[in-house]
């Protein structure tokens, strides 16, 4: 080894002292001396070229490279790169001189090199990597933190702003808490976008999606309102005979979803299967779950196979039925002028202007020695007097079940409250079969229905020609009492005589219930009763209490078809 070699290392090594303090005693870059190779050949001219000197990496570090050229290729010669610095790594040698900077997690700046030779030729380059400083300058700024969505999916978009980041180009890292219904999340320099899925839910939910960057964080807070849809529950029918099957079928959303549903018995809870066949006569309540919701219920009415055939429907695609209201008359034996409201009575039933328009029950109610007398009727005059407050003494009588006024025997004031209710078609009708069998009469309903709507509905037994002198009667025909109230298929009490729920109807549809009806009160002719059917729903103008839609009549052992126009 000669001198002059010894010498020229000396001053590489004293060089790079030199330009490593340099670089470390301020901010601002300085272009290290390029140093070659002090051998035996000190040409000036060099083959290597490299125009960098300096390559100043963020404090996050990664892969970098330095460009480089050779005018002309030695033989026998390679172009060699290495580094002393250990947070320099994976140098390598290719098109470029590619190199790998670990993060500086320090708040200083730090120098490092690389010393690159081909042949004589050696440049030595130095690499700043810039410190961390002073991290309280990072900063998220999103452009809202709440995100409030509808039930309904949907895609979600948020900018941000992240400031005081030494990385170009550095985004947030997101990480959203426990909810599977948040999903693609995507961020990009400027936003975070995800996917919102459905609520199925009648709750509401929510979650938080966090935006971090070393030490600044930002938090999206995700809201997400309750479900307004309703899964649907249907049957295939409503009314079936001992031994025979029902199928089920959900909707949600307008999607068929009965695959992932359970259908269940709504008393009990009890699962059933679907198709569904029961092996007693009853009434059956049933819902089915969904996404752990509970959907409409649907009422089976399960019959023996002595029950009535229903109605045939002689024009199935008609919707157009006749109206009949309801009109009670409020009376007794003793009562003196009641005879006055039996002569209007029977000239609205003779007249060809108002006897299509209604049915008629009475309420004997006014003494208890009238054979006619029963409890249901002392209900529903209760019911008017108490209730509605629309009745004060005897005759009274009343329209439909929310009607706010009442007449007495005046008969301009009853065709006044008659031509304030009289329609000449309603949204839906009923057709009735019967039998009487033994103590009880078997009643075959089915309700047919132009709009969809929850129906409530009451059968009351009426008994024709019971005997029961009446006080001040002109005429004789007036101690014969028609309509009496004797039995009533639903519970009524005096502040609600509306009925029991029919169930929910879809818009031109018919639907069917078979009941059962027994005698309690042995005085009863049975051979002399008829049934009133009674069809209400919700009417917006008396508050959404049930009103009399419609109404028939129809004899034991006989059927009723629909009424049309």
């Amino acid at each position: 080894m000669t001198l002059h070699y010894l010498t020229n290392k000396m001053k590489k090594i004293f060089t790079l002292f030199t330009f490593a303090a340099l670089l470390l005693s301020g901010c601002e870059l300085v272009t290290p001396p390029i140093i070659d190779g002090g051998g035996e050949n000190n040409s000036d001219e060099k083959n290597l070229l490299i125009t960098e000197s300096v390559i100043s990496v963020t404090a996050q570090g990664g892969e970098f490279a330095i460009v480089y050229s050779i005018s002309q290729e030695v033989e026998g010669v390679e172009l060699e790169a290495s580094t002393p610095t250990e947070w320099i790594s994976n140098v390598a040698v290719g098109e470029k001189i590619t190199f790998k900077v670990a993060k500086n997690n320090d708040a200083e700046q730090r120098v490092g090199f690389i010393n690159i030779s081909y042949g004589a030729d050696e440049y030595t380059i130095g690499v700043q990597q810039k410190g961390w400083g002073d991290k309280s300058n990072i900063k998220i700024e999103l452009s809202t933190t709440k995100v409030m969505l509808s039930a309904v999916g949907t895609s979600v978009e948020v900018g941000y702003t992240l400031t005081g980041a030494d990385e170009e180009g550095a985004m947030p890292k997101a990480t959203l808490e426990n909810a599977d219904w948040v999903k693609n999340i995507v961020v990009d320099s400027q936003k975070v976008t995800f996917d919102v899925d459905t609520n199925l839910s009648s709750s509401e939910r929510k979650t938080k999606l966090n935006l971090s960057y070393d030490t600044a964080a930002a938090t999206i807070t995700i809201i997400q309102e309750a479900s307004l849809e309703e899964a649907v529950l249907s049957a295939s029918t409503n009314v079936m005979r001992v031994g025979e099957s029902v199928e089920f079928s959900v909707v949600f959303a307008g999607r068929d979803v009965t695959k992932e549903c359970t259908i269940h018995e709504y008393y009990t809870n009890a699962e059933v299967s679907n198709p569904a066949t029961f092996s007693k006569a009853g009434e059956y309540a049933l819902y089915a779950k969904y996404n752990g919701e509970k959907s409409n219920l649907v009422s089976i009415s399960v019959f023996d196979a002595s029950a009535p055939e229903f109605a045939v429907d002689s024009s199935p695609k008609n919707y157009d039925f006749k109206h009949r209201m309801l009109l009670i008359d409020h009376t007794g034996t003793d009562c003196g002028y009641c005879p006055l409201m039996m002569l209007r009575l029977k000239e609205m039933e003779e007249s060809s202007e108002y006897n299509d328009y209604f049915n008629i029950a009475v309420a004997h109610s006014y003494n208890t020695s009238d054979a006619a007398y029963s409890l249901r009727a002392k209900t529903i005059s209760n019911y008017y007097m108490s209730t509605l407050r629309i009745m004060t003494g005897y005759p009274t009588l009343t329209f439909n079940y929310q009607h706010g006024e009442s007449a007495g025997s005046n008969m301009s004031y009853i065709k006044m409250n008659f031509d304030q209710l009289k329609k000449e078609s309603a949204e839906a009708g009923v057709a009735v079969s019967t039998k009487l069998d033994g103590n009880k009469i078997v009643v075959s309903a089915s309700l047919k229905s132009k709009v969809a709507c929850q129906y409530k509905f009451n059968i009351l037994v009426l008994e024709d020609n019971i005997y029961s002198y009446q006080y001040n009667a002109s005429e004789s025909w007036m101690h014969y009492h028609n309509n009496a109230i004797r039995e009533s298929y639903a519970d009524i009490q005096y502040t609600d005589i509306t009925g029991t729920e029919w169930g929910f109807v879809n818009g031109e549809t018919t639907t069917h219930k078979v009941v059962e009806i027994p005698f309690t009160d042995s005085r009863v002719v049975k051979n002399n009763c008829k049934v009133l059917v009674i069809i209400a729903a919700k009417n917006a103008k008396y508050d959404d209490k049930y009103e009399v839609v419609n109404t028939t009549v129809c004899g034991l052992n006989e059927s009723k078809p629909f009424e049309y126009r």
